[in-house]
């Protein structure tokens, strides 16, 4: 085990000073909303999978791209422990969503982030959520399920921000490519990407879902970590994991050579990319709870 985080302690949310700075140059922490010291990541001792309490981010009615903020962690304090080429890690996480959250349909919205695994901290320097090797889960265009991008820089191989989209057939692709028949196609948009017609893994209200990231890191060549692979399982509380996403080989950014990033932070967000801010929309919630980093496969809760 690399990590973990409970959320059941004041020391485990570590709330940093100077405003609109937050937690910055911190090992860990909460972020304020962007350009506002308001921190809409909290404690919440009355809602948790496990423990004392768990991490809380109140989405406002009105409210921009950064909707509520943002926690981060690097994997050790000393930055010691980080992933380089061919190497291997996973990352769990519980979360669960109001009602809310889930059925809106945010106004301008390209969808919301759950996590984001990216670079790693450096001494003296310290990354953003919006790194070369951010690797994402994501409810894209708001379709209701977890989908996968990587970069936001890109590589020799593709762009920012590359969708984990697997071409099917003349014209179609797969959107969750983990899934048995029949599929999760975005063709199924016109009628439903879930059951009886398509087979995406969706969100579900007032569970507490467990997620897990699988990365597999082939060797770094240039600014790229060549034939690796990633993958995502995820389980309805109660019931057995699934698998969602299962792609490579593929390429993921590295980063340019001279800055030497490697895997080693994680930020955990409900960021709503182009979000109206307004538009009114309910109030919504999301909580975080049992983050794991790990060198093995974790084991179902």
């Amino acid at each position: 085990m690399v990590k973990c985080v409970g959320f059941d302690s004041d020391t485990d949310f570590n709330i940093g000073s100077g405003g609109t700075s937050g937690a910055y140059g911190q090992n860990s922490g909460l972020f304020p909303v962007s350009g506002t010291s308001n921190y809409l990541g909290t404690r919440d001792t009355s809602m948790k999978a496990s423990g004392n309490s768990s991490l809380k981010f109140t989405i406002p009615a009105n409210s921009g791209s950064d909707s509520a903020g943002s926690y981060f962690t690097n994997f050790s304090t000393d930055l010691s422990v980080q992933f380089d080429g061919n190497s291997e890690f996973f990352v769990q996480w519980r979360q669960r969503f109001s009602p809310e959250f889930v059925n809106t349909k945010f106004a301008g919205g390209g969808g919301w982030k759950q996590i984001i695994i990216g670079t790693g901290d450096q001494p003296g320097i310290f990354y953003t959520s919006c790194s070369a090797l951010e690797t994402v889960v994501q409810n894209t265009y708001h379709r209701g399920f977890p989908q996968m991008y990587n970069s936001c820089d890109g590589s020799t191989s593709h762009g920012a921000y590359n969708p984990f989209e697997e071409s099917f057939g003349a014209y179609d692709f797969k959107l969750e490519n983990g899934r048995p028949a029949p599929y999760c196609l975005y063709s199924q948009s016109a009628t439903s990407y879930f059951a009886p017609v398509g087979n995406c893994f969706g969100y579900v209200a007032n569970e507490w879902l467990t997620f897990q990231v699988g990365i597999k890191l082939g060797p770094r060549v240039g600014d790229e970590f060549k034939n690796s692979f990633v993958t995502l399982w995820i389980a309805r509380e109660g019931k057995a994991s699934e698998l969602v996403m299962n792609w490579g080989p593929y390429n993921l950014t590295a980063g340019s050579v001279g800055t030497a990033q490697k895997y080693g932070k994680v930020w955990l967000l409900p960021y709503n990319t182009s979000k109206s801010s307004s538009v009114t929309n309910p109030i919504a919630y999301t909580w975080y709870d049992e983050l794991i980093i790990s060198r093995n496969k974790i084991a179902d809760p």
